[in-house]
């Protein structure tokens, strides 16, 4: 059974900001001032979310709900998934259908939740639109940082490999790069879960992100 890759992706990075930050900061906040005091937590606003924006296909099965899907398999219907999608509508969109099967290939612009790609705004089909409208979504490969230690290929392949096996979800695939000594990983979105994964796992540097969903504001 063939592969293919959908929408703008090379197999195809987006670091969400790490929260560990805004969780000290938050602790420290606490006992500093009540509500009633100068420093409490009165009156601030909690952080927004970031926004994300990508061409991505959006598929359902009989086996799960609707999902952005990186890689499909090249059958009739077309077989996959991957992040689920909350909130999608299909009775909005066009899209084709087969099988029990339903598909399309979209924009879609949102947040995730840590478990999820929530639509902030109507999805559009890529059909309709003149992707040179969507320059920040072109695929562009990523440079690479000097890793701190040096892999073989060997080493970078075993990466590739387990980032795919880890977090099948997100991550569509990847190489190594043994030119520049880094494991290139495309993925639907980097999270803070493999973020930290990668960071405990492996020498810094060793892996670079690419991703479908481009963050907008």
């Amino acid at each position: 059974m063939r592969l293919f890759r959908t929408a703008l992706s090379r197999t195809a990075t987006l670091g969400l900001a790490p929260v560990a930050a805004l969780l000290a900061l938050g602790a420290c906040g606490a006992g500093e001032g009540g509500p009633d005091r100068p420093g409490g937590d009165a009156g601030q606003s909690a952080p927004e979310a970031t926004v994300y924006q990508g061409a991505l296909t959006v598929i359902e099965t009989e086996e799960h709900g609707p999902q952005l899907a990186g890689v499909l398999a090249q059958s009739y219907p077309p077989q996959g998934g991957g992040l689920d999608v909350a909130g999608w509508d299909w009775g909005a969109v066009e899209h084709d259908a087969a099988a029990g099967t339903r598909w399309g290939s979209y924009i879609v612009t949102g947040t995730f939740d840590g478990e999820s790609f929530e639509l902030t705004e109507e999805p559009i089909p890529t059909g309709e639109v003149d992707m040179d409208d969507y320059p920040h979504l072109e695929y562009t490969e990523p440079e690479a940082p000097d890793p701190s230690e040096d892999l073989s290929e060997a080493e970078l392949q075993d990466i590739v490999e387990d980032l795919t096996e880890r977090f099948p979800v997100i991550v569509n695939g990847g190489w190594p790069d043994a030119e520049h000594g880094v494991a290139r990983i495309d993925a639907v979105l980097v999270t803070p879960q493999i973020e930290s994964y990668v960071a405990e796992a492996y020498p810094e540097g060793a892996v670079v992100f690419s991703s479908m969903l481009r963050p907008i504001s």
